[in-house]
C-alpha cells in the first residue's frame, strides 16, 4: 500500500514537471552568416507567426565592437507585433517596441549574447525579423608616448617653459643657500 502511494505521488510529481516543460516556449539560437548584398557583417531573416505564446531567440558570440541591428516587421500592413529585447532574463527587457503602420529598429551594442521575443495579440500575425551583426569597429588610437624625435609639439612655447623652470630652480636654490648662510652667522 505505501510502495504504490509513493509510485502515485513520483508519477504525480513528473506529469507536473513535464505539464510545466511543455508550457515553456522554445529557444532558438540564430547564428547570422554572410548574406548577398550585405557588405559589411553576418545577417540573419526569420519568417514566423506570433501570436499570445512568445518566440524566443537567442544571439551570442557578440562583442562590444560589433554594431548590432535588430529590426522586426509585420508582413500584412497594421499588423501589431511585439518584441522585447533581454539580456538576462525573459521577464527583464531592456527594450521593448511595438509594430503597428512601421517597423521596429533597434540599434544596440553588447557583450556575450542577448534575447529577443517576439509576440502578437491575435495567432498567426505573420512577421519578418532581421538581426544584422556588423563587423568589429577597432578604433585607430594613437600612441601615447612617443620618442623625442618624433615629437611634433611646439618648440618655442616648450624651450620657454623650460627657461622658466631652470629660472625658478635657481631662485630656490639661491633662497635655500642665504637661509643656510643666515643661520650659521646667528
Amino acid at each position: 500500500m505505501i510502495r504504490t502511494l509513493r509510485l502515485l505521488i513520483l508519477l504525480l510529481a513528473l506529469g507536473a514537471a513535464f505539464a510545466a516543460l511543455a508550457t515553456e516556449p522554445q529557444v532558438f539560437r540564430l547564428e547570422p552568416r554572410k548574406m548577398a548584398g550585405i557588405e559589411h557583417g553576418k545577417a540573419i531573416v526569420v519568417k514566423g507567426e506570433a501570436g499570445p505564446q512568445p518566440h524566443r531567440f537567442l544571439i551570442d558570440s557578440v562583442n562590444s565592437l560589433m554594431p548590432v541591428t535588430v529590426l522586426l516587421r509585420p508582413v500584412r500592413n497594421g499588423d501589431q507585433v511585439g518584441i522585447k529585447l533581454t539580456k538576462y532574463g525573459w521577464n527583464q527587457p531592456l527594450r521593448t517596441g511595438e509594430t503597428s503602420s512601421k517597423p521596429v529598429s533597434f540599434k544596440i551594442r553588447t557583450e556575450g549574447e542577448f534575447q529577443i521575443s517576439v509576440d502578437a495579440k491575435q495567432d498567426k500575425t505573420p512577421y519578418r525579423l532581421l538581426v544584422w551583426v556588423g563587423d568589429e569597429v577597432k578604433p585607430e588610437l594613437t600612441p601615447v608616448v612617443v620618442k623625442a624625435s618624433e615629437f611634433k609639439g611646439d618648440k618655442k612655447s616648450g624651450s620657454i617653459v623650460l627657461w622658466v623652470i631652470a629660472g625658478a630652480l635657481v631662485l630656490a636654490v639661491a633662497l635655500l643657500t642665504a637661509l643656510v648662510l643666515r643661520r650659521k652667522s646667528s
